[in-house]
C-alpha cells in the first residue's frame, strides 16, 4: 500500500496552503465531487494571529482551487459562530465566492448511529456536513488541554451542535473515535502559521510559518503531532483511528515533502493538560452544568500562575 503523503510549507498563509495543495494533489481529489464543505476551526471569537483560530486566507486560497460548478458550503458550531465568520473575516467570502456560511447552531442536524460504539450511541451533526461528497478540515496546530493536541480530525467537533460538543467534550478522548467514524475528513489542511502552546482557547502564540496538508488526516495530525513535540502514540484518538484504519501513523508509512520535520521540530509547552482521572471528572462535571465555557478559562490562569 502506498505512503500517505503529508506536505508541510513555509511561506505566507495563501502561497503556503497553495503549494501544500498542489503537492498533495488537491484538485485531483474533487473530480466527481459537487457538494464540498469546508470546516475551519473558530472554536472561539478570537482571531488566527492570536494562535487559535484558523486564518480565513487557507480557506481562500482552497476556495481558488474549488470549479465554481461546484456547491461549497462553510460550516462551523462554536459557540460564537456567527461572530468568530464575521470577527475572521468569513463573512466577506459569501458574496465573493458565491458560497454558503452556515451556523451549525442554526441550521438543521441529524441524530446519527454509531455503528461500533466506544461511548456515545448516537450523535447529532448538521446536515450539511452530511450531505456532502466531500469535506474538508482546517485545522489550527495547537495543544489541546484534554485530548493532548488538536489538528484536523478533532475539528470535527464544530459540526455538530453545541448541546452536542459538550456531550462528546464529557467522554473525550474516545467519544472523538466515535465522531471520527461518522465524518471522517476527505482531506485536511492546518494552520501552524501561529500555533498555540499550552491550550486550544486561551493564547500562548508560537510563530511557526507552516502549513501542513493531507488527503490523509491521520497522518496529518500525525505529523502535526510531532511538530510540536508529541508523539502521535501518546495521542489516544490518533492511535486508535490508525488502528481501526481510517489513516497511517506510522513514519514509515508517511512521505513528508517541503520542510523536514527535524528542522522544523519544537517542543511545545503542555502545562495544563489533563492526565489525571480527577482532573477529567471535573471537566466532566463542569460541561454536564454547562459551566465549562465560564469557569475554565479562569482555571487555566490561576494553574498557568501558579505552575503547577
Amino acid at each position: 500500500m502506498a505512503n500517505s503523503k503529508v506536505a508541510i510549507i513555509k511561506g505566507n498563509t495563501y502561497n503556503a496552503t497553495k503549494k501544500a495543495l498542489k503537492a498533495t494533489d488537491f484538485k485531483k481529489l474533487l473530480k466527481g465531487k459537487s457538494k464540498i464543505v469546508i470546516k475551519p476551526n473558530l472554536v472561539v471569537a478570537k482571531k488566527a494571529v492570536e494562535g487559535i483560530t484558523a486564518d480565513v486566507n487557507i480557506v481562500r486560497a482552497i476556495l481558488d482551487q474549488i470549479p465554481t460548478s461546484k456547491k461549497v458550503s462553510i460550516v462551523e458550531g462554536c459557540s460564537l459562530a456567527t461572530t468568530s465568520f464575521k470577527l475572521n473575516g468569513y463573512l466577506d467570502l459569501k458574496k465573493q465566492y458565491d458560497i454558503d456560511i452556515i451556523d451549525a447552531n442554526l441550521s438543521e442536524y441529524k441524530k446519527v448511529k454509531v455503528r461500533k460504539p466506544l461511548v456515545l450511541k448516537s450523535i447529532k451533526i448538521s446536515k450539511h456536513v452530511l450531505n456532502s461528497d466531500f469535506l474538508i478540515s482546517v485545522g489550527k496546530l495547537k495543544i489541546h488541554s484534554i485530548a493532548l493536541i488538536t489538528g484536523s480530525l478533532k475539528n470535527m467537533m464544530g459540526a455538530c451542535p453545541k448541546e452536542e460538543k459538550f456531550k462528546i467534550h464529557s467522554f473525550i478522548p474516545r467519544s472523538l473515535i466515535d465522531l471520527i467514524s461518522l465524518i471522517l475528513p476527505d482531506f485536511g489542511v492546518i494552520d501552524g502559521i501561529v500555533a498555540n502552546e499550552m491550550d486550544e482557547n486561551v493564547s500562548h502564540p508560537i510563530k511557526m510559518g507552516i502549513i501542513l496538508a493531507s488527503k490523509d488526516c491521520v497522518a496529518l495530525d500525525s505529523v502535526a503531532s510531532r511538530v510540536m513535540g508529541v508523539e502521535p502514540e501518546d495521542v489516544y484518538y490518533i492511535k486508535r483511528s490508525a488502528e481501526i484504519g481510517f489513516g497511517k501513523i506510522n513514519t514509515n508509512d508517511i512521505e513528508i515533502v517541503g520542510e523536514k520535520l527535524e528542522k522544523i521540530r519544537r517542543n511545545f509547552r503542555r502545562t495544563f493538560v489533563l492526565r489525571s482521572e480527577s482532573q477529567r471528572l471535573i471537566i466532566k462535571l463542569l460541561f454536564q452544568m454547562g459551566l465549562y465555557e465560564f469557569t475554565i478559562p479562569y482555571i487555566r490562569k490561576v494553574k498557568n500562575l501558579l505552575a503547577i
